[in-house]
């Protein structure tokens, strides 16, 4: 691979945001962790062959936005426990690695393909030096018995029915924080999905810096309730609805 300087690249193609997320990030270790998903992508399946060339354009800068709006608004400091769900090779869930004031991190994804590439990296390759701050879990979000303050997730259960496979691993006033992208979802959906899960919408976020890539928008949900009895439902039921929604 041609080497990269992961701070003159993300200068030119955000430069109005560059010096915040100089403020935020360790350019080293993004640079490190771009090398890492260059060089095991083919092993690991990590991305379509469109995107093997964008990996930095269309996956690191647009997790750093993510990550760096999300630590903007004071929702992630050194103490925040974050869980990122179905994060493949950690995207979005490790670039909060790659802040400067590391949070308390735990990866989740039912696949260990991706995943394990990147455990290995972390434990031991070049990226150990936030092996302390961040943990591995190979499950289904709905099967995780703890909690978080923060739980991520890009683009791996249609939204709204996201929310309710999260529903469980929110704490109570704790924030479910998905990185969504066109809103192609209905609203009367989403409504249904919140109440039964026990959210409500606090902030939306329009990314527009990341127009070069696509539409990209955040939604921030805080948790003010418990689900309703019977809820998160069977995984096989959430697919069946999911597809009847899509169909």
């Amino acid at each position: 691979m041609s080497e990269i300087n992961s701070q003159e690249r993300t200068k030119s193609y955000i430069p109005n945001l560059y010096s915040e997320l100089d403020k935020k990030f360790d350019w080293d270790r993004v640079n490190r962790f771009y090398k890492f998903l260059f060089k095991e992508n083919e092993r690991g399946g990590f991305f379509s062959k469109n995107d093997s060339s964008q990996i930095f354009e269309r996956h690191i800068i647009d997790c750093m936005v993510f990550v760096w709006k999300l630590s903007e608004l004071g929702y992630v400091s050194r103490e925040t426990k974050i869980a990122d769900i179905g994060t493949g090779p950690g995207l979005p869930g490790f670039l909060f690695a790659c802040l400067k004031d590391v949070p308390k991190i735990t990866l989740i994804d039912s696949q260990r393909r991706k995943l394990a590439l990147l455990e290995e990296e972390v434990r031991n390759g070049n990226l150990s030096e936030v092996s302390d701050r961040i943990s591995f879990d190979y499950m289904r979000a709905e099967e995780e018995k703890r909690n978080f303050d923060l739980v991520t997730s890009r683009a791996v259960v249609p939204y709204p029915f996201l929310v309710e496979v999260a529903s469980q691993l929110v704490k109570k006033f704790g924030l479910l924080c998905p990185y969504l992208g066109q809103r192609n979802f209905d609203s009367k959906q989403e409504a249904k999905v919140l109440q039964y899960s026990g959210f409500k919408i606090k902030k939306e976020i329009e990314l527009t810096e990341l127009d070069f890539v696509g539409k990209r928008h955040i939604k921030i949900l805080l948790k003010d309730s418990e689900p309703k009895p019977g809820y998160p439902r069977a995984w096989k039921e959430i697919v069946k609805e999911t597809k009847e929604g899509n169909g």
